[in-house]
């Protein structure tokens, strides 16, 4: 087994023992330890940016699924500072709801590039897929905009602040299309790859619709008061980060590998 998915794997362990054995989860060493993982997740992606180019759309892409990631990086750092060194955690909405909600839009862009750079073509692929896929589209769609749009307007509070929470289940909306999709382009690629890249994302992506869903429309109050297991929603977020960042380095080295063999025929064709 190679070293980086144990890297990867090993990391979500250490999270995952912290939550489990400490009693308090919302305390600054362990916001601390959750910060890191989005962070690092937004330096993966920097480091991946500098291979791909904007003027394709496989390029475009990625740069777009790279660009969410710093956008939930920048978010989850400017976070951290506010709720543990500035202003007290209970402001809303603050300045780092602009770049959480400025990622989904994001990352449902740079999804459907990849659909057209993975040039799907629906009408080949199986009935039984298509079934499937638009069945789970249709009940979280339905769910989110139930609970994550229509409930969550709040007629005592301000209308910043009812924009900010409708916009996240509108941004839920988009990641439940951006998850279908990711799953029709990775059938596309039958294998290989460029196929698990996709089914990578697929899962980071549901991973966060697990934790959103779970916190925005079930247990905003129980999350909020630190009550176990309802803190564990952490963990589907800390795994979305990792699976997001783990597709793009691994993409990123499978593109580096493909180009370096290329050069290497090229040189001794000359």
């Amino acid at each position: 087994m190679k070293i980086r998915p144990i890297i990867f794997i090993a990391s979500f362990l250490v999270a995952l023992a912290v939550y489990v054995l400490n009693l308090k989860t919302q305390t600054l060493p362990i916001c601390t330890l959750f910060m890191i993982f989005p962070v690092a997740a937004a330096l993966i992606g920097m480091y991946v940016s500098r291979i791909y180019r904007f003027n394709n759309a496989n390029g475009r892409a990625m740069l777009l699924i790279i660009g969410g990631l710093l956008c939930w990086g920048i978010a989850e750092f400017i976070g951290y500072i506010s709720d543990n060194f500035i202003t007290p955690p209970t402001m809303d909405p603050q300045i780092s709801d602009f770049f959480f909600l400025l990622a989904y839009p994001v990352f449902g862009a740079g999804v459907y590039q990849g659909f057209i750079a993975a040039e799907v073509k629906l009408k080949q692929a199986k009935k039984s897929l298509l079934a499937i896929v638009l069945s789970i589209s249709l009940i979280l769609t339905v769910w989110v905009a139930y609970f994550g749009v229509y409930q969550a307007y709040d007629s005592t509070v301000d209308l910043l602040t009812n924009i900010v929470n409708i916009g996240y289940g509108v941004g839920d909306l988009i990641i439940v299309i951006a998850s279908m999709l990711t799953i029709l382009v990775a059938r596309e690629y039958g294998g290989g790859k460029l196929a698990r890249f996709w089914k990578t994302i697929a899962l980071g992506f549901f991973m966060l619709l697990i934790g959103d869903i779970l916190y925005f429309t079930m247990y905003w109050d129980q999350y909020s008061q630190d009550l176990k297991p309802y803190t564990y929603i952490d963990l589907l977020w800390i795994a979305a980060y990792l699976l997001l960042a783990y597709g793009m380095l691994e993409n990123y080295l499978h593109i580096s590998e493909v180009q370096n063999k290329i050069r290497l025929k090229l040189q001794q064709r000359q």
